[in-house]
């Protein structure tokens, strides 16, 4: 193994360019061990102290590919190969897939080498909020947040359906950003070595931690009820097949138009019987959404001029009976663009005056 160490003319100064020539040892596991592709050689701008260094691996035909390092300590070397061996048996388009594992003696660190991303999430989140506000002028999230939160949850899913583990989503050091778009990196466990059990449990595990990072790192505004509609079901106590349909189908990344729509769809499915809506019968039959219908009946508030319409353009309500509140958001839904309403400004009207209504008929849905 060749070795060689120079100052980068065009970095700053304390940056070192190291450039390593591979040679594979694949039946070894001491620090030498090399897996992956075949790559001749790469080089990295190193920076001690960096969460990662970018650089450039070059391929055995010539070809050359920008890419990035994640270091990792000397001591750490059977949690790199765990990383490299689960992170390569995953296909989504939101896990990066590593090309190789090497040890580096220079710096004495185990390097995982990605495709080259351009932040960390922990240093891409203060540029991006210092331009863009990650709640929307109508109390949803800013659109690009929309977007990451979904494509990660679906992810996350797409993980356990290989069979494997984060462990570690709760660190923000494992998601990068590639134009904007965050991806997950270093996948570190198996779950076909746990039983049924304790398989389910982790995989809970797994989607509350990526709930955490979300709440200590993007979701910061605590005073936010739609977010803490959203945090809060990370933690429902209900099975984990459950949970997962609940997150990968939750409101708060859907746009206003697909959160009206989710009203339609409850109550006709509800009212045509063609859904088992026990679980939200009960649910009303005993209480669980009384607070609607105080101070006179959930009809008792005062409705913007779409509303209004909507609601006298049929007027055959029970302000005491939730299943007739649902009838009007379907009636909503399905009227409203007859008075050239705004889909965004009659939908967060709707979360001021029947605040979680939806979230709440989805728990039991």
């Amino acid at each position: 193994m060749i070795s060689n160490i120079q100052t980068a003319p065009e970095v700053a100064p304390e940056e070192v360019l190291l450039t390593k020539i591979l040679q594979k040892k694949l039946e070894n596991t001491d620090q030498n061990t090399v897996l992956g592709a075949s790559i001749m050689e790469y080089r990295l701008h190193y920076i001690s102290g960096s969460p990662y260094y970018n650089g450039t691996i070059i391929f055995q035909n010539g070809d050359t590919k920008e890419v990035s390092f994640i270091p990792f300590d000397k001591a750490e070397g059977k949690k790199v190969c765990d990383i490299y061996t689960y992170s390569t048996n995953i296909c989504d388009e939101r896990v990066l897939r590593p090309w190789y594992i090497s040890y580096c003696e220079d710096i004495c660190e185990h390097i995982i080498c990605y495709d080259r991303f351009h932040y960390s999430l922990r240093y891409w989140l203060p540029r991006w909020t210092k331009f863009n506000s990650v709640k929307d002028a109508y109390g949803l999230p800013h659109s690009v947040i929309k977007t990451q939160i979904s494509k990660l949850l679906k992810s996350v899913n797409n993980i356990h359906k290989s069979g494997l583990l984060h462990l570690s989503l709760s660190d923000i050091s494992n998601y990068v950003v590639i134009d904007n778009n965050w991806y997950i990196i270093n996948v570190g466990g198996n779950l076909k070595t746990l039983n049924l059990s304790n398989r389910q449990q982790m995989v809970i595990k797994d989607f509350q931690n990526f709930g955490n990072m979300l709440e200590k790192n993007v979701l910061l505004d605590t005073s936010w009820r739609e977010r803490n509609d959203f945090l809060n079901t990370f933690a429902n106590n209900v099975s984990p097949n459950r949970l997962v349909l609940i997150l990968l189908d939750n409101v708060f990344t859907k746009s206003s138009y697909d959160r009206l729509q989710m009203f339609s769809k409850i109550h006709h499915e509800w009212k045509d019987r063609s859904r088992n809506c026990n679980m939200l019968n009960n649910a009303i039959s005993n209480g669980v959404f009384n607070c609607y219908i105080t101070n006179g009946g959930w009809d008792k508030v005062p409705m913007g001029n779409v509303l209004s319409q909507v609601y006298q353009f049929s007027n055959k309500y029970d302000g005491q009976q939730i299943t007739s509140l649902l009838k009007f958001c379907r009636n909503v839904f399905e009227h409203y663009y007859q008075y050239t309403g705004n889909v965004k400004i009659i939908e967060n009207e709707m979360r001021q005056l029947w605040p979680g209504f939806l979230e709440r008929l989805l728990y039991y849905y």
